[in-house]
């Protein structure tokens, strides 16, 4: 009997032994302390199943803090810790909480589970994990921005627990963020007593933190500083404080979340000495922060691609501020599609849970349907109320139905006029290709053969041939021959169906480029299969009247054109070294498309018609089209 009594007290106290390992796991964690983490996984001995998966859902959060690893957590542990009302199955809910928030982002299940644990903390009375819970509800809270009173109870709660100088700071911290988010303030002295506190406390992390805050609250706010004679020089403070926070950083770069975290204040950085007009600087930082971003679907990645766009564009580099708005805009648009996907998905998750428990709620109205009359007076009033919300909804659900029909008529009248248009504009550019046509063979066929029998006449006529008259006649008949055949050429190099856009274009480049008046090149990019011929007939006109354009008003002497293809997006740039022009000033031609038929001709295709144009300078057109 007393071996056995022996044998009970030696595994109640190897019991509590690993779980004080796992604690102190958890406390490091808190504190940042993760260089001799690994190690301490090693070391401990896992004697059930339970035990295992935590310890693998440690090893998980340090693949994910160190490398950035967000696979291979253990997920099939949430069935079995689900019923335990103790220290590890509130660590696993955290640890758990935290994979769901590296994978998702802010999601609801995440919130659950640190409420799970939260609500375990307090049972077994455990300070650790109560905070540990808290801070990560307050922080999901402050990222969601929609529950104000929530977040403060949250903080609240966090802040009378706090047991050491550590999460004193760091609930002060989450306190002044929280204010600063929803009254739209900087709370600038309060921010500089609180990091004062941290570092009397010694707190680096706490105080990294809030150096990179305040770098923020510097530049986001400086005006409104400077014009409340708060504080001056913001723009400068702001770099001081970001480059404070570099230097702790950088001594953690074996560590993903410092280097997560150094990429962001680069970008703050970059976008501090856009500000301040210091454009090298601002492009070097972007670039920096350009260089630490590793998913492909972070967010910082579209504000990259915007403010490096915005530095080409005042650095005058507009072709590459182009492309890089083009990446923004295709970003946005994949970024915000998955966001999407996501919210449906959730609203349908949701939809269904709330059927199920509809049905259940029916289910049990019929089981008490013998009860007495005051339940079925109650009863009966639910009933009432619903059906006022059924109807309400149905009214509601009319008149929504209402205005949509009436927004479907506009887009019929709408998509009708614009279907008109178009045939219009085709019929124009029909005409305008017969006519084309017919000016080319009078000139090739009537003039050009006129002054071949006019030059033969002079080749015989009976006078002296050096006769310095009858030389220059003779070359400037050859001179206007020339012009008049370059011309017929030139109306008449159509995109031919054995040809395709991109050889039309080059031979009618050759064409103009041979007299010597204008130097015409092409470059492409991605130019593979043939596109419909009537497109390509459409492209090429467009881009021959960008080059008339060019001979005929801007006085150039070279023009460049860019055609790439992306996929389903064809880029085109004509860009010429003329005098350029004011574009709100701007008088199209009467004959020819015109700079207005052609941008509704882009407009008609889904495309986008740009025109970058400076006096003295040259003019760059820029079209986007989808193919």
């Amino acid at each position: 009997m007393y071996f056995v009594f022996l044998l009970i007290i030696q595994s109640h106290c190897s019991a509590k032994n690993r779980t004080d390992q796992f604690l102190n796991l958890l406390n490091d964690l808190r504190l940042f302390q993760l260089e001799s983490w690994e190690l301490k996984c090693n070391q401990i001995r896992p004697n059930s199943e339970k035990e295992q998966l935590l310890l693998n859902a440690f090893v998980w959060k340090f693949s994910y803090v160190s490398y950035g690893i967000i696979d291979d957590f253990p997920v099939q542990g949430v069935d079995l810790f689900q019923n335990d009302r103790n220290a590890l199955s509130a660590v696993y809910f955290i640890l758990y909480g935290d994979y769901i928030m590296a994978k998702d982002g802010v999601d609801e299940e995440a919130y659950n589970h640190y409420s799970n644990a939260e609500k375990i903390g307090e049972v077994i009375q455990s300070s650790l994990i109560s905070c540990e819970a808290l801070k990560r509800m307050a922080r999901f809270l402050n990222n969601r921005q929609h529950n104000k009173l929530d977040l403060y109870k949250k903080i609240a709660s966090y802040k009378s627990l706090a047991y050491d100088s550590f999460e004193r700071d760091y609930s002060e911290l989450l306190a002044i963020r929280a204010r600063s988010a929803f009254e739209q303030m900087p709370f600038i002295y309060e921010l500089l007593e609180g990091k004062q506190q941290a570092e009397l406390n010694g707190n680096k992390l706490i105080v990294a933190h809030y150096d990179k805050l305040l770098g923020v609250k510097y530049e986001y706010y400086s005006d409104y500083l400077e014009r409340e004679s708060i504080s001056k020089n913001n723009y400068k403070k702001s770099i001081t404080h970001y480059n404070s926070a570099i230097l702790f950083y950088k001594k953690h770069l074996s560590f993903a979340w410092a280097r997560k975290s150094l990429m962001g204040i680069y970008l703050d950085k970059g976008i501090n000495y856009h500000f301040q007009k210091v454009l090298d600087s601002a492009a070097f930082y972007l670039r920096l922060a350009k260089d630490g971003i590793k998913n492909d679907n972070d967010y910082h990645l579209g504000l990259y691609y915007h403010w490096y766009a915005d530095n080409l564009k005042k650095q005058g580099r507009v072709d590459s501020a182009y492309l890089y708005r083009t990446d923004e805009a295709k970003f946005l648009r994949d970024y915000y599609k998955d966001k999407i996907d996501m919210s449906i998905a959730d609203l349908e998750t949701k939809y269904q849970t709330v059927e199920k428990e509809k049905q259940i709620l029916i289910e049990q109205q019929k089981a008490l349907a013998n009860r007495n009359w005051l339940i079925a007076a109650v009863l009966a009033l639910l009933l009432g109320s619903g059906i006022a919300i059924l109807l309400q909804k149905n009214t509601t659900k009319k008149r929504q139905l209402a205005e949509q029909e009436a927004l479907l008529k506009q887009q019929r009248v709408d998509n009708l006029l614009k279907e008109q248009e178009l045939v219009s504009i085709d019929a124009m550019i029909a005409g305008q290709e017969k006519e084309r046509q017919q000016v080319a063979n009078e000139l090739h066929d009537d003039l050009g053969s006129l002054m071949a029998t006019i030059k033969l006449h002079f080749d015989n006529v009976k006078v002296s041939k050096k006769d310095p008259a009858l030389k220059n006649a003779q070359k400037l008949l050859e001179k206007a021959y020339q012009k008049v055949r370059g011309i017929a050429h030139s109306k008449n190099s159509g995109v031919m169906s054995d040809q395709g856009l991109l050889p039309a274009i080059q031979r009618m480049a050759r064409t103009i480029s041979e007299t010597n008046a204008l130097e015409v090149t092409v470059a492409d990019f991605g130019m593979g299969e043939r596109m419909e011929n009537s497109l390509e007939l459409t492209l090429f006109r467009m881009i021959q009247e960008l080059v008339a354009n060019a001979i005929k008003h801007a006085e150039a002497t070279a023009v460049d054109i860019h055609l790439t293809q992306h996929e389903d997006n064809l880029n085109i740039i004509v860009a010429d070294n003329g005098k350029g022009f004011e574009h709100a000033q701007r008088n199209d031609n009467d004959t020819g498309m015109g700079l207005t038929n052609v941008e509704k001709r882009i407009e008609h295709l889904e495309g986008t018609f740009t025109i970058d144009s400076v006096l003295g300078k040259g003019t760059s057109i820029l079209i986007d089209i989808p193919v």
